[in-house]
């Protein structure tokens, strides 16, 4: 009977010694930190579990053993060397990380490390440790708060291979561990069976580690610091990077477009974003259209890009040099001039980036000086040769200019009677679209600042022409390219930048250039055109000259070859100037302040521990309604606590029916404890703003 009483205390006492000490001795071996008595140590640990072995058998030993270690912190603390123990082992675990990473010591002493001593922490460290286990062995209480405070000193001595701890301390602390978890569920139903069972259980654990030691021995664990700080160090480099890659494409340069649909039903206020999308260098100098998809289905509210289409887009015009175009990010469909030499073989309205290639160069053709003038001679029947003539009458043949008609039919017959008092008599497709353009630019004024189309509107283009007064390019090329099908021209929305070219001169492109337009049929050329419908007001911003800052000088190479390094040298004011790194020479990375490393995850830690709890505390609620009732039991008593009123007898009552009765608890029963619940957790969210983070942070009270 006696050997009943004293078998979980006991076994308490026992296991706490051996993490505790086990814990505090992967710390001291792992980062061989000196201590003026190992003995000392051990002997504390001892003691501590002692002490809190036998406290935890009363009600309020808790209480005592929380006071006894606050005297005796408080007494080491007045003695003047505990804070600076303290931070010379903090500054000793930075010191290691940054031999192993490079990433920098954290220093909050005047002076280095001296081989000082680092007893008082590794002594409170070993006190904690033995707490936290005989509070979870002797009470019966939950595992996990012991498991994190016998692991916690562990995980500093694991981030670096350089750090493993001696073996005997890593066998008892792991040992100690295991054999906590493996008894938890049978020691909180019964003590004393789970003690027993612990002791049955000791032997063959304590075997099966030993073989686990032995077929991984210590000095088989492979030193991959420097890789991995390079892996770390790449992969925060690259980090701004991806995240303009994910905001690219998480939001369209031309509003309301999402790759093969244009939404004109949500477009509204148009948003100025000026990041850098690209940069382009050609050999002619000028406003160019870069075209990335044309879309030729209208609905009336929105523009879709028949994924099937497949064409060729190209023109017989004179050549014009090249242009070289780097994305920022990788592309699903390439950047095309007008027009691109040898022509190129659109798919869905353009083409399509298979490689994903962030670089690349298109040789560049022109339609002549005077094709304004040599269109209207075509279209009177004047041609310089029957071949021509057939080459051009095959490649108007060859176009489905059907698809490039269609409109919803009340569309088309409104449009028609706004076309009456505009065109007036024949002339060439290209006259006829001109003043269409010409047309719609006058119509409204250029603004960014729009509303959306109003609900219930049914065309987006008519509603543009004949109610509203504002809108921006989007605005003007879909009520162009909805006259033009409405005029027998064929056409379509496409869209793209908007870049002003100055010769051999590198442009970055940014968002805020992005553009829409019209294009049209012209079959006297067999050719595609580019039609501006927009203001001359809402083009200045993307054809003014760029910036200073925004040109970067190259020198004529091959393409697809990175140009040479500009050479810097700095105005001489009288003072050291600043090094300046030369390509090709090994460069130390750069340093991460390990204190705002260790600052992050500290809140990060404080965020994440509530949904723990939180978890936690409903894992505990179990699934039977007796067991749910006990769970609630417990968040009521947290929370009476927090309010600092009586728990109602009621409540205590199916509380206690639900643990020592036979009896179900119904539906209703439950329910009770439940509002219960709501309702002080609604009266907690009343009280002061740092009372609630108190309650939500500290106590996970919701």
């Amino acid at each position: 009977m006696k050997l009943e009483k004293i078998r979980t205390p006991l076994t308490g006492i026992l296991l706490a010694v051996m993490i505790s000490c086990g814990a505090a001795g992967c710390l001291l071996t792992a980062f061989d930190l000196n201590l003026e008595s190992r003995a000392g140590l051990w002997l504390v640990c001892a003691a501590t579990a002692l002490i809190c072995g036998i406290a935890f058998r009363w009600k309020w030993g808790g209480t005592a053993v929380l006071c006894l270690m606050a005297l005796w912190a408080g007494y080491l603390w007045q003695r003047g060397e505990a804070g600076r123990q303290i931070l010379q082992l903090v500054y000793r675990i930075s010191h290691s990380y940054d031999l192993a990473y490079d990433c920098g010591e954290l220093k909050l002493l005047d002076t280095a490390w001296n081989a000082g001593y680092a007893d008082i922490p590794l002594q409170l460290t070993g006190c904690m440790v033995a707490a936290a286990v005989c509070r979870g062995v002797c009470r019966g209480r939950r595992t996990w708060p012991a498991v994190v405070c016998a692991l916690l000193p562990l995980i500093p001595c694991l981030v670096v291979t350089n750090t493993v701890p001696d073996v005997w301390c890593l066998f008892a602390l792991l040992l100690g561990v295991v054999l906590l978890l493996l008894t938890a569920s049978v020691r909180r139903m019964d003590a004393q069976q789970g003690a027993r069972l612990l002791w049955l259980l000791a032997l063959p654990v304590a075997a099966a580690m030993l073989l686990t030691f032995r077929m991984i021995p210590r000095e088989s664990y492979v030193n991959r610091a420097a890789e991995t700080r390079e892996r770390i160090l790449t992969w925060v480099e690259s980090l701004p990077e991806k995240v303009e890659d994910a905001a690219r494409e998480m939001a369209s340069a031309v509003p309301g477009s999402s790759g093969e649909t244009v939404d004109l039903k949500t477009l509204g206020r148009r948003s100025t974003l000026s990041y850098p999308v690209m940069e382009v260098t050609s050999d002619w100098g000028g406003t160019m259209y870069l075209r990335e998809r044309d879309y030729d289905s209208y609905t009336g509210t929105g523009w879709t890009a028949s994924p099937h289409r497949s064409e060729t887009f190209a023109v017989s015009g004179e050549a014009a040099g090249s242009v070289q175009i780097r994305t920022r990010s990788s592309r699903n469909d390439c950047f095309l001039p007008y027009y691109p030499g040898d022509g190129v073989n659109l798919v869905g309205g353009s083409l399509n980036n298979t490689e994903r290639e962030r670089a690349y160069t298109l040789e560049r053709q022109v339609l002549p000086d005077n094709w304004r003038a040599l269109v209207r001679e075509r279209a009177q029947g004047v041609w310089e040769s029957e071949e021509e003539f057939t080459a051009a009458l095959d490649a108007a043949n060859y176009l489905d200019s059907t698809r490039y008609l269609l409109l919803p039919l009340e569309t088309k017959e409104r449009a028609k009677e706004l076309l009456v008092t505009v065109l007036s008599g024949g002339g060439s497709a290209t006259d006829r679209a001109e003043t269409i353009a010409a047309y719609v630019r006058s119509s409204a004024e250029y603004d960014q600042d729009m509303e959306r189309m109003p609900e219930g509107e049914p065309d987006f283009a008519l509603w543009f022409l004949e109610d509203s007064d504002r809108g921006y390019c989007v605005h003007f090329a879909t009520a162009a390219v909805v006259l033009l099908r409405a005029a027998d021209i064929p056409a379509r929305y496409v869209t793209g930048y908007l870049v002003r070219c100055s010769p051999g001169e590198t442009v970055t492109v940014t968002a805020d250039t992005a553009h829409a337009w019209a294009e049209y049929y012209e079959p006297q050329l067999a050719c595609w055109i580019p039609l501006e419908a927009t203001p001359a007001e809402g083009l200045d911003a993307a054809t003014a000259p760029p910036e200073q800052d925004n040109q970067i000088a190259v020198r004529p190479s091959v393409p697809e070859t990175r140009p040479e390094e500009p050479t810097v040298t700095p105005p001489s004011t009288g003072e050291a100037s600043p090094q300046i790194p030369i390509p090709g020479q090994t460069e130390k990375p750069a340093s991460l302040s390990l204190a705002w490393l260790w600052a992050a995850a500290a809140v990060l830690a404080v965020i994440l521990q509530r949904p723990v709890r939180i978890a936690l505390r409903r894992r505990r609620r179990g699934s039977t309604p007796n067991d749910r009732a006990l769970g609630y039991w417990q968040e009521i008593l947290l929370l009476s606590k927090l309010r600092r009123k009586a728990v109602p007898r009621e409540l205590k009552e199916l509380a206690q029916k639900a643990k020592f009765s036979q009896h179900t608890l119904t539906r209703d029963e439950l329910a009770k404890m439940e509002l219960y619940i709501d309702g002080s957790v609604d009266a907690l969210k009343q009280r002061p703003w740092y009372l609630r983070l108190l309650y939500r942070y500290v106590f996970a009270a919701w």
